[in-house]
């Protein structure tokens, strides 16, 4: 009994002495000097655009925001705590929008106002450049302000609208023409805004003069390929940056701009947005390329005037009827998607079709399929997440009976690749947006197999691959699954779009936004064969002679008389769907290839 009262007391003893030894444990302290939260900051009404097309050192009120490397000073280029929350480069950049910076209330002087200096960067210590700008600007909060800092060392000022549009599914979108109206190309004058086949957007946006700012208008949010010109003409079509207008510099000349393809842009819902004219530095190689030459020349670039923020309510989707000899309707929560749709088989259009898009907001939705007379043939259940962008296809199964196909539509010219950020830095599994790359200037299309008595279609292009192509595990821009044995009405669970990065006729060799253009890889003619998958597979296998060969220039131009100088480019960039329709061994089945542009 005593030995056991006396083991008790010692393991108490010992519980006692932890719990002490645990009280006066230090607490570890980083004694390094805390860094200044700048996360919760108020802005000024006063917003900057670099406009400059060269990075640019910021004093606002005698305070330095950026490093000044090589202005005078052997600084290090690590900035300040204050100005590296808004110039994480320590510099201010001339990204494609001009990189804008609101000014923060806390750098306002007592009157309201900012003491401005814009110092252009040089990257030798001790040389140095007269500054670009040295001037005071006033804080309007009635009257809020943007600022553009042109390639001319002025700065042009134009009243921003913070105000949304009426509909919310819409944005709102101006001109602005602060164009140089002397320019070496003749780009100078009044401007108006076109869709990319041509057609007019919107009269308000027509014939905007020098000088000038139009009013908004507001169009249906979604995927535009606008095309901006001088005087209507064609032949001056204007460069959005950071595509080069077309200069020779071997002779004295003006080529053509009318195949400066722009970018397919998605303006959100609720969102302002303006297209900006104005004369920037122009680099280009001299004729025996041993210098260059900086002419200042009209360009545009598209900004934001108010981000509505992340979508998180609105999707988009249109309806199109790959069934043969019938009359359809495809209803969405009991309403028509379209109207009553023909068979898309008898369209007579040579060029590819557009269909309207139809906004719905996210959630479930009920569609079906009526014939003609009233009949029910399909309905499927569907949930909508915003930005969705779905082709409801009405078709034939194999087994004969009515299906709904839901295509979703990638709108942003990207591809998720293997390797990330180079294997120059470890992947985490925190971040995968490094392993995004996106196309701006590209070709992209998908194949779809909707003839329901061809068991596995392959497409080529005009006999071979789409080179270069390579299966799954393996980066490029043209993965066998999306046009090697497709099944009817199936599509590829993965990487189903096929991609080539574009640029102009006039550069064949010319990089457009860092990215090698592919005009001699590009297909002239798509084919369909007849294939099998399994053991012994045959890939592309038979080719099917019955199937009229898709001309793919004649298919994606949309308006030849957009070309007046030619040549004519080999297709028009976009986002096309490229889908078989009809019977491929029926008699009468005119089995056929049709092409569907999603971008206006």
């Amino acid at each position: 009994m005593f030995t056991s009262k006396k083991i008790y007391t010692q393991v108490w003893l010992l519980l006692l002495l932890v719990v002490i030894g645990s009280g006066c444990a230090k607490e570890k302290v980083d004694n390094g000097v805390p860094l200044l939260d700048v996360s919760d900051r108020s802005v000024s009404a006063i917003r900057l655009f670099n406009f400059y097309s060269q990075d640019l050192d910021v004093t606002i009120n005698n305070i330095p925001l950026t490093a000044y490397v090589g202005n005078g000073s052997n600084t290090s280029g690590q900035g300040t705590q204050l100005g590296l929350s808004i110039f994480p480069s320590g510099a201010w950049t001339s990204g494609n929008d001009g990189s804008p910076f609101s000014v923060l209330n806390s750098l306002l002087d007592k009157a309201g106002k900012i003491h401005l200096r814009l110092q252009p960067r040089i990257p030798v210590a001790g040389s140095q450049l007269p500054p670009v700008l040295d001037t005071v600007i006033e804080n309007d909060v009635v009257h809020p302000r943007d600022y553009y800092i042109t390639s001319k060392r002025e700065i042009k000022v134009i009243l921003r609208d913070n105000i949304p549009p009426s509909n919310a599914t819409k944005f709102k979108l101006r001109i602005i023409n602060l164009g140089d109206p002397v320019d070496p190309l003749q780009l100078a004058g009044p401007v108006s805004l076109t869709y990319a086949d041509g057609t007019h957007v919107n009269e308000v946006l027509d014939n905007v003069q020098q000088g000038a700012s139009s009013q908004y208008v507001e169009l249906p949010y979604g995927a535009y390929q606008f095309k901006l010109s001088v005087n209507g003409d064609p032949a001056k079509l204007l460069s959005e940056v950071p595509v080069l207008p077309n200069v020779n510099p071997c002779g004295a000349d003006i080529l053509s701009q009318e195949s400066n393809f722009p970018r397919v842009l998605t303006f959100k819902p609720g969102g302002v947005y303006s297209m900006v004219i104005t004369s920037t530095a122009v680099t280009h190689f001299t004729c025996d390329k041993t210098s260059k030459l900086y002419p200042y020349i009209n360009v545009y670039r598209v900004i934001t005037e108010a981000d509505p923020g992340v979508n998180a309510t609105y999707g988009r989707m249109q309806a199109l009827n790959a069934m043969p000899g019938k009359k359809i309707t495809i209803n969405v929560d009991g309403a028509p998607l379209g109207g009553q749709l023909d068979y898309i088989g008898n369209t007579t259009r040579p060029t590819a079709l557009a269909p309207e898009y139809t906004i719905f907001t996210r959630g479930p939705h009920e569609v079906t399929a009526i014939d003609q007379n009233g009949t029910v043939l399909a309905k499927e259940q569907m949930t909508l997440y915003p930005y969705d962008n779905y082709t409801i296809w009405a078709y034939e199964k194999p087994d004969g009976k009515p299906g709904l196909l839901f295509e979703a539509a990638d709108m942003t010219g990207t591809t998720y690749v293997s390797s990330y950020m180079g294997g120059l830095v470890p992947d985490d599994g925190t971040n995968g947006a490094a392993r995004i790359r996106r196309y701006n200037y590209a070709f992209q299309f998908r194949l779809l197999n909707l003839s329901p008595d061809l068991p596995y279609a392959s497409f080529t292009s005009d006999g071979q691959y789409f080179l270069p192509a390579t299966g799954v595990g393996q980066d490029t821009l043209r993965y066998l699954d999306a046009y090697i044995n497709l099944a009817p009405g199936i599509m590829p669970a993965r990487n189903p779009n096929i991609i080539y990065i574009w640029g102009t006729p006039y550069h064949p060799f010319s990089v457009v936004d860092g990215q090698q253009t592919e005009r001699d890889r590009f297909p002239s003619y798509i084919r369909v064969y007849q294939s099998q998958p399994g053991n012994l597979p045959q890939a592309p296998g038979k080719l099917l002679a019955n199937i009229a060969p898709l001309n793919v220039q004649h298919t994606c131009i949309a308006n030849t008389a957009l070309y007046p100088a030619g040549p004519l480019p080999k297709a028009e960039t976009g986002v096309y769907t490229i889908a078989l329709v009809g019977k491929t061994f029926a008699a009468g089945g005119n089995p056929r290839l049709i092409v569907i542009k999603h971008n206006k």
